[in-house]
């Protein structure tokens, strides 16, 4: 092989070099995807049965919904409504004070949402 033929398979191997590390720079390191998932979760509340579904995308809970309650509505309904944002702020039931006047009710929902979360 002379030093043309040299010069030419150099340049050749460098190209082959640079495509595929632009490729694999490109396209080749992608987020695998994040899985969603529906838990639920039932509690014990004031007047019976609480039953939550808790929307966790990855490791992150993004909503819980309060899909059954056997409380009194409108004295629940001041738990549900602070609990609620409470748990999705600080992603989990932990540090989460029960509502006064609706003690019950908090206590069930808080449970009812621990429930879902320990089926993760």
């Amino acid at each position: 092989m002379d030093m043309k033929q040299m010069k030419g398979l150099l340049v050749l191997v460098l190209i082959a070099v640079i495509t595929l590390g632009t490729l694999t720079a490109c396209g080749g390191a992608s987020e695998p995807a994040v899985e969603t998932q529906t838990l639920t979760g039932t509690g014990t509340g004031y007047a019976g049965e609480v039953v939550v579904e808790v929307t966790v995308e990855g490791d992150t809970i993004t909503a819980i919904e309060v899909v059954e309650s056997s409380d009194t509505p409108g004295l629940s309904d001041s738990a549900f409504e602070e609990i609620i944002p409470a748990v999705i702020e600080n992603q989990s039931v932990e540090g989460v004070d029960v509502v006064a006047e609706a003690t019950g009710s908090s206590e069930g929902i808080l449970e009812a949402i621990e429930d879902a979360l320990s089926q993760m």
